[in-house]
């Protein structure tokens, strides 16, 4: 399991393990499930997505709700698949209580009985630089045609789509429906990123064993 705050370099990490050996990378990631929101949840590109095995991405439409519980039974169906094509299982992503669903379920019924796996973990956090990480990143995001994807999606997607709620994608539509400057939602997805970081960090430092 690779995880790690978002903007760490998780998705880096896994490409580089991909180099040195036949891996399927598992996403653990609960916003790259959503269909249609690409860009500004860093989804794999296409060139890796068809260098790679992944699982775990696009998996359900935007208005549909995705719990952790179902994500841990998909991701055991995922192991498997990715074992049988012959190829070693890797969980790469930051969202805690899909990890802890999967491994140390808080639930009276598990999704997944008798699990026999054990998972080895490896944190990526590059400490004090992720505050310019994950500004360089909302910026790749917007030279990347992020606007023009909310704009797509405001046509095709209704405004209380549970997708929506994935980092900076609020603000850089409010800033296409006039309430902000573009300036002032490139700041508020950043602030907003790092506040959702801060609180993955808090996470795995008290939830990992």
């Amino acid at each position: 399991m690779i995880v790690g705050p978002t903007a760490a370099g998780k998705s880096m990490r896994a490409m580089e393990a991909a180099a040195h050996g036949d891996i399927a990378i598992i996403s653990a990631d609960s916003r790259q499930i959503y269909r249609k929101f690409d860009i500004g949840t860093a989804k794999p590109t296409p060139e890796e997505l068809s260098s790679v095995v992944h699982f775990g991405v696009n998996v359900v439409e935007p208005t549909e709700h995705y719990s952790a519980y179902q994500w841990a039974r998909d991701a055991a169906r995922w192991i498997g698949e990715a074992e049988r094509m012959g190829k070693v299982p890797i969980i790469v992503g930051g969202t805690g209580f899909y990890v802890k669903s999967l491994f140390d379920p808080p639930y009276d019924e598990p999704p997944v009985a008798d699990l026999d796996l054990l998972p080895e973990y490896e944190v990526v956090d590059p400490g004090p630089d992720l505050r310019n990480h994950i500004e360089t990143r909302v910026d790749q995001m917007l030279e990347n045609g992020w606007l023009d994807e909310v704009a797509s999606l405001m046509q095709r997607v209704p405004v209380d789509a549970i997708a929506w709620k994935a980092s900076g994608y609020r603000v850089m539509r409010r800033h296409l429906e006039g309430e902000y400057s573009l300036a002032d939602a490139r700041e508020r997805a950043i602030i907003e990123t790092r506040q959702y970081a801060k609180r993955q960090r808090t996470w795995f430092r008290h939830q990992l064993p």
